[in-house]
């Protein structure tokens, strides 16, 4: 028998345009009942990893005000209702690096974060690069880009290995990316 929770009932505790948080009452795996967060995010999500035709993989450097950090992550985005993933994803791309993919193909699925948060990403992976206009010029007013750079294998991994890549949404499309391709091994 699979061991599984089960929701008794759900109650909308906030909720503003971009997320929803319910306060959930549940029945435990164990039979016990009690009481889950759960954060609902309104939007779809897409993670682009861009990749030159040498293999390099583009990052961007961004402050990510919940946990007052710099991180080093691959651009990616919200994708309102309605609107491609794919075409968002080139949105996304271009706003945040500057960079023109001419070839975008869905990689896969992640859930950044499922033991509290009711999101799921599409990975995308961008190949056949124009690098010419790499910048940070274009990003929109909202978000705190302060770099944009690519990456070898090498670097990559130590990167990750290091603790300096440190975004779930990075992590786990890396990982994707390299286990459906092998190219970060």
């Amino acid at each position: 028998m699979m061991r599984r929770w089960e929701r008794r009932s759900s109650t909308i505790a906030f909720e503003n345009d971009r997320i929803r948080v319910f306060e959930d009452v549940v029945v435990e795996p164990d039979g016990g009942t009690d009481s889950y967060t759960v954060v609902e995010e309104r939007c779809g999500a897409v993670v682009i990893v861009p990749v030159a035709d040498d293999g390099r993989v583009v990052l961007i450097r961004q402050h990510r005000y919940p946990i007052d950090t710099v991180t080093l992550e691959v651009p990616s985005g919200e994708v309102p209702e309605g609107r491609s993933a794919i075409e968002q994803a080139r949105r996304e791309l271009a706003e945040e690096t500057g960079i023109q993919a001419a070839r975008m193909e869905e990689l896969g699925v992640v859930a950044p974060w499922p033991a509290r948060l009711r999101r799921r990403s599409l990975v995308v992976v961008a190949t056949v690069l124009d690098l010419s206009g790499m910048a940070i010029d274009g990003q929109a007013a909202d978000e705190a880009i302060q770099g944009v750079r690519l990456c070898g294998r090498k670097e990559l991994r130590d990167l990750i290995a290091s603790g300096v890549i440190i975004d779930g949404n990075t992590l786990s499309s890396l990982s994707l990316y390299s286990a459906v391709t092998g190219q970060i091994e």
